[in-house]
């Protein structure tokens, strides 16, 4: 309530104790007995509200009060201020243990927001995070605005991406409902359209009726997807090595059968003009790099043994002479086949793996 209407409350007050107001008087008019009366006792009302004297700066802290946030979608929310993440902790502590991460982008509840600490909910991580790395309210959707991805989902069956931000531009492709792309704005853009990249090649608008934007944002990830995601890392990387191993081991398989139908020469080191069976695996592999030891027994004690039923292409097989000792070596080249350089009759030929009884097996390429 304002000075006035207060002054007209008490004013009525007065009236209603008995006083008689005066319907007119002039400015210039003295105050007589009845009028001083009146204007005391209305005077002592006013005093005993205890009136605070209203100031502009109070009603503009109140019309702030009471403005809504500029950015309502994060109210009640943090954003993660890293550059690529922070660890979230069991107890506002350092020394806490961990219970995940929040990324880069990384978007979360606020549970309850303390001087130095919030706890904070996202995903299936609760936990703890210092100030220092959080963004709240409408400071974290500035944020946002300025440097977090947008992405953009097609709802409608078919959409044309165009050159322009007009019906009539040319149409540079159609994508599907459903499909997801990100949102690279450009100067110049208008709120009808967005301006999406399909991908390395196409980019282009779309009417913005036809899609749902919003933020390309991460939830924070627990010990235990952490530690899942790293165990597909890692598959993946393994299942990546083997291919490029398995390829290394056919690479060398190949390189020695081109050499099928060549002289074999005892003590000789040359895949076109003679060699013998040690020769033959030490020159084959010297080409792609490894070093081999001269003899078939070296060859054998120098490498790391396999079992025969887990042979693979590329590995070398062992095989005795009359003496007991190893005397002789070939290379598995797959489907139950070696390849050697195996006497000066026949020279360098195929041969199934048990043409003889190997003695061992061992391995130059590894997973």
């Amino acid at each position: 309530m304002n000075k006035k209407a207060l002054l007209g409350a008490a004013f009525l007050s007065v009236a209603a104790m008995g006083s008689v107001v005066p319907t007119a008087s002039s400015k210039a008019d003295v105050l007589d007995e009845t009028t001083v009366s009146i204007t005391y006792a209305l005077d002592q009302y006013v005093q005993s509200l205890n009136i605070k004297e209203v100031k502009e700066e109070d009603i503009v802290a109140e019309e702030e009060e009471e403005s809504t946030c500029r950015y309502p979608e994060f109210e009640g929310k943090c954003l993660a201020y890293v550059d690529e993440a922070v660890n979230v902790r069991e107890e506002p502590d350092e020394e806490s243990e961990r219970v995940g991460s929040l990324p880069v982008h990384g978007i979360a509840l606020v549970v309850d927001k303390g001087e130095t600490w919030t706890k904070i909910e996202s995903g299936i991580t609760v936990g703890y995070v210092r100030n220092d790395f959080l963004l709240f309210g409408d400071t974290a959707g500035a944020y946002a605005e300025e440097t977090c991805p947008k992405k953009a989902v097609i709802n409608t069956e078919t959409l044309y991406v165009r050159a322009g931000q007009d019906e009539s531009a040319d149409c540079l492709t159609m994508v599907g409902e459903g499909e997801s792309y990100e949102v690279v704005p450009h100067e110049g853009d208008v709120d009808e359209w967005v301006h999406i990249k399909v991908d390395s090649d196409i980019e282009g608008y779309v009417s913005a009726d036809y899609v749902d934007v919003s933020y390309g944002f991460s939830h924070a990830l627990s010990v235990a997807e952490e530690e899942e995601i790293r165990k597909q890392e890692q598959e993946a990387e393994a299942a990546r090595l083997a291919e490029m191993t398995s390829s290394k081991r056919q690479e060398v398989v190949n390189y020695a059968l081109q050499f099928v139908g060549n002289p074999y020469v005892y003590g000789g080191t040359s895949l076109t003009n003679g060699t013998d069976c040690s020769g033959f695996t030490m020159s084959v592999y010297a080409h792609f790099g490894y070093g081999l030891p001269r003899t078939a027994a070296q060859q054998m004690a120098g490498l790391t043994s396999v079992s025969l039923d887990s042979i693979q292409p590329g590995d070398l097989l062992f095989y005795k002479d009359k003496s007991g000792g190893v005397g002789h070596v070939t290379m598995y080249i797959g489907g139950g086949q070696v390849v050697h350089a195996s006497s000066s009759t026949t020279g360098i030929i195929i041969s199934g793996v048990g043409y003889r009884t190997p003695c061992g097996a061992a391995r130059v390429i590894w997973d």
